[in-house]
């Protein structure tokens, strides 16, 4: 044989070698990236085992570049797409997802808008063969032994879809995530009188930092370390308001806003 079929040869068990090692879906580390999707929530959470877990999409297709940025290349499919609740800043963009990733499953509260964008969502969920699973306060969602998810609030009638946000807390080993939606002050004390553990190293803050949300009492109760408000530059809302902010300073966490920053990714080894 000559050297060029060995050098082919060897080239080929190379690229092979390399493919494997790289499709590999397990990692040795939590990755929850805060996207820049403007004025609106996206947060993807990408697990050590390999799951992708995505909560809110944004307002528009601005998701699909920033879900393409923080995943390997050749992934296509998001296992958990949650969303809050049904107001345009926090779903639009899963439209277009739907269109490039397979999604295993979406989990949402019983609220059912009565407008015409959420009837253009259910005949997308229809085309793509795609059921709902609601969720209720209390459940809790086991990825391993080290990482899971609970559900501290789902309610579902109020007029405000504000108030209906789905209230999540992440735990990874030692270290909690509370990812409020845009709960307002009432939801709020609704969690604080329930008697739930808020206590977090990392506050997702509430409703793009409005003055509405993020009382002083529920702060104290979540003693955060860092907390990462999500909202667009120069946005019409004012967001985040500057009482939140003298708020969240009063609990000395450190604020990262996406609107200053960009896409925020916090990286957590196994």
């Amino acid at each position: 044989m000559n050297k060029k079929y060995y050098f082919s040869a060897f080239f080929v068990l190379t690229v092979l070698i390399v493919l494997f090692f790289t499709l590999r879906r397990e990692e040795d580390y939590l990755a929850v990236n805060f996207l820049d999707v403007g004025q609106g929530d996206a947060i993807l959470i990408r697990s050590p085992e390999g799951l992708n877990i995505l909560i809110d999409g944004g307002p528009d297709n601005k998701l699909l570049y920033q879900v393409a940025d923080k995943l390997p290349w050749w992934e296509r499919t998001i296992d958990y797409l949650i969303i809050t609740h049904y107001h345009t800043d926090h779903y639009v963009g899963f439209m277009d997802l739907l269109d490039k990733y397979e999604v295993k499953h979406i989990l949402v509260t019983a609220n059912e808008p009565n407008n015409f964008l959420y009837y253009q969502w259910l005949e997308k969920l229809k085309e793509k063969n795609i059921k709902l699973s609601i969720v209720k306060a209390g459940e809790d969602f086991v990825v391993s032994p080290e990482l899971h998810w609970q559900v501290l609030m789902a309610d579902s009638e109020h007029e405000d879809l504000n108030e209906n946000s789905l209230v999540v807390k992440l735990s990874y080993r030692e270290t909690d995530f509370l990812l409020m939606g845009d709960l307002p002050i009432s939801g709020e004390q609704k969690l604080l009188a329930s008697g739930i553990d808020l206590d977090s190293e990392l506050l997702k803050v509430g409703h793009h930092g409005s003055k509405y949300s993020s009382s002083a009492e529920f702060l104290s109760a979540v003693s955060p370390e860092i907390c990462v408000i999500q909202s667009g530059f120069d946005n019409k809302f004012g967001h985040p308001h500057p009482e939140t902010i003298a708020r969240l300073e009063a609990v000395n966490c450190q604020i990262k806003n996406t609107q200053d920053l960009g896409s925020i990714s916090f990286t957590f080894s196994y």
